[in-house]
């Protein structure tokens, strides 16, 4: 997946990314050169979470599987880049139209629920305070 960013938000988006190298929640532009997945969180993240709460959603998901998209925990019930918990989700993720657990491993729909769960209860599902 490629993500287009602007021109105009070019600069941000390099300030960003060069921020979170030098305190060490993402890997310098040069190392993340071949890691597409890492990319591809940074890409999904930056299309769904809102410039205000976006560098607090990469540290989350840093925190939670590392910026990897098909990461699973607690079992395999906590799946994707901000380790949605399924069965306690099951509710809020049918009504969004997810119908298969494995549809939160595209870095999108997992970072479109936690979004979604963020506006609902702030930071409290991830018991975390980025």
């Amino acid at each position: 997946m490629r993500c287009f960013v602007p021109r105009s938000a070019r600069p941000a988006a390099i300030a960003l990314l060069a921020t979170l190298s030098l305190v060490g929640f993402w890997p310098s532009p040069q190392a993340m050169a071949n890691e597409t997945p890492q990319a591809d969180a940074l890409a999904a993240i930056r299309e769904v979470w809102p410039g205000e709460h976006m560098v607090n959603a990469i540290r989350v998901a840093y925190l939670e599987s590392g910026l990897t998209p098909t990461a699973r925990g607690c079992g395999g019930d906590c799946i994707g880049l901000f380790q949605i918990h399924y069965t306690a989700n099951r509710r809020l993720i049918a009504s969004m139209g997810i119908e298969n657990p494995e549809e939160l491993l595209d870095p999108v729909v997992n970072s479109t629920v936690a979004y979604r769960l963020f506006r609902e209860a702030g930071w409290t599902p991830w018991g975390v305070e980025p």
